[in-house]
């Protein structure tokens, strides 16, 4: 029956329980880790690649930096519309079309002539490549939930977190044969492939069968919808209803916190690394991948804690551990400068870790009482965090990049208010 305890757990296996009950293959999930890789390969690539953009186009860091803000606008705005969309439409026929418009902009960003048309472009580009994440998430939700949810994230979370330690070190590489505009052309390769394997794999593997898409839209007409106005009045209804549930909220909130502190770290890395710390590209990709290797370990200890701790408990414990290393952080960064790179790097290493064991339980814990509007419930989260991400992107550039603290400030103060909002909102619940 759906919403069982037992559909759940076949989805944890290999395969897991398809729409109907039909046994969904592993290349699926494969495909959906490498399509959920597409946002930290187009966040990633290309980070390495500052300096020379900077140069290329005769701008400055904080210009540079909102073509990551350009991103998570587009992101932002793409995920509204295809969360929703995929709950009456279903899962795949979106993220096809998110496809496409990635790759066209993909290439336009290629041979962009000047920054303020590649800030445009990216957020085109980010609109193309929101509907992985939302549709990844929907996907989950309509097979599992709880700690088979967490778990099954977790497992995703080992290919999309091999482009995160892969991708700043490819693109680092990549520069020694071409130049930054190059690095779009790959990127326009990798989208294309992946629209061939959503065609070809996903397409026949509908996760949100036609029964929950006609219950949706009849609940629609029973309060009174109508028409074309029916979709967009539907799709506010949703997300009243997400935002009167209070750990939803403090779990929506929460994640954007916890993802405006992540981001603006990533936005000012090139420029702390290979400025302040006086690393070359290589050097720099390394520590960066070593930042995503330790968030693929914390996603996977997450699965294991998952199983053995409330969730909603393990995601307010972790969130109050995170704001505790980002102080220590910060009185590092201001007391004891002349510790120079390790005493920035070992409580960061620290910090990447824990949010790599927080993310799942954050996402598990706001879709757990939400498997009816589960494209909603996951656009809200990916819009929320890209809004965050795309605030904090340059903010630290506008502060400055001379030195770590701007960075680790802001880091402390959005863990902290993530740390509280978590308090505060299940408390309430």
């Amino acid at each position: 029956m759906p919403g069982s305890a037992a559909e759940p757990e076949d989805a944890a296996g290999a395969g897991g329980a398809g729409a109907g009950g039909a046994r969904l293959p592993a290349i699926f999930f494969v495909t959906l880790g490498f399509i959920q890789a597409l946002w930290p390969l187009t966040m990633d690539l290309y980070l390495p690649s500052f300096p020379q953009i900077e140069s290329d186009l005769a701008t400055g860091p904080a210009l540079v930096q909102a073509t990551l803000t350009g991103a998570f606008v587009g992101m932002a705005a793409g995920q509204l519309v295809a969360g929703p969309l995929s709950d009456r439409v279903g899962r795949i026929r979106p993220l096809v079309v998110a496809l496409v418009v990635y790759v066209a902009a993909t290439l336009g960003c290629a041979v962009v002539p000047t920054i303020e048309l590649l800030v445009a472009l990216r957020v085109l580009q980010g609109v193309g490549a929101a509907a992985t994440s939302v549709v990844i998430l929907a996907v989950v939700r309509d097979r599992a939930e709880g700690a088979v949810m967490v778990r099954l994230l977790a497992r995703l979370q080992l290919v999309n977190g091999v482009f995160v330690v892969a991708s700043p070190a490819i693109g680092a590489q990549l520069l020694q044969l071409t130049d930054w505009r190059g690095l779009f052309w790959v990127l326009v390769a990798y989208g294309a492939v992946l629209l061939a394997a959503a065609i070809g794999v996903l397409a026949r593997h509908e996760t949100n069968p036609p029964e929950r898409r006609a219950a949706l839209r009849v609940g629609m007409r029973g309060v009174g919808m109508r028409g074309a106005g029916m979709r967009g009045a539907g799709v506010l209804a949703d997300y009243r209803v997400l935002l009167r549930d209070a750990r939803y909220r403090a779990a929506l909130g929460a994640g954007a916190l916890q993802w405006a502190a992540m981001m603006s770290y990533m936005a000012s890395s090139a420029f702390l690394f290979q400025g302040v710390f006086g690393l070359d590209a290589t050097q720099y990709a390394l520590v960066f991948g070593g930042h995503g290797a330790l968030m693929i370990a914390g996603a996977q200890l997450s699965a294991r804690l998952a199983t053995r701790f409330d969730v909603p408990r393990l995601a307010r414990s972790g969130s109050v551990a995170l704001f505790g290393v980002a102080i220590v952080l910060l009185l590092g960064q201001t007391a004891l400068p002349e510790w120079g790179l390790p005493g920035f790097l070992i409580p960061l290493f620290a910090f990447t870790t824990l949010f790599g064991v927080i993310s799942p339980t954050l996402q598990s814990t706001a879709l757990q009482d939400h498997g009816g509007r589960a494209g909603a419930a996951a656009s809200l989260i990916g819009a929320t965090n890209m809004v965050a991400g795309a605030v904090a992107a340059p903010l630290v550039g506008l502060f400055g990049v001379g030195t770590t603290v701007p960075a680790v400030t802001v880091m402390a103060v959005c863990s902290g208010g993530s740390a509280l909002v978590l308090l505060i909102g299940f408390r309430r619940r």
